[in-house]
């Protein structure tokens, strides 16, 4: 997946932030302080598959 399809998938998931890197296993986002809470409840529902 390249970043660009990242970036569209964590928008669709309603992530928010800017996608900086990408690779196989990891990527990177540069997210606003008041954003960090938000985000990690949309990250632990896609780990948890929900």
């Amino acid at each position: 997946m390249n970043t660009k399809e990242m970036a569209q998938l964590l928008k669709y998931y309603g992530f928010s932030g800017y996608l900086k890197y990408v690779n196989t296993n990891s990527f990177i986002v540069a997210v606003l302080p008041e954003d960090k809470a938000h985000n990690r409840k949309v990250m632990e529902g896609l780990r948890d598959g929900k």
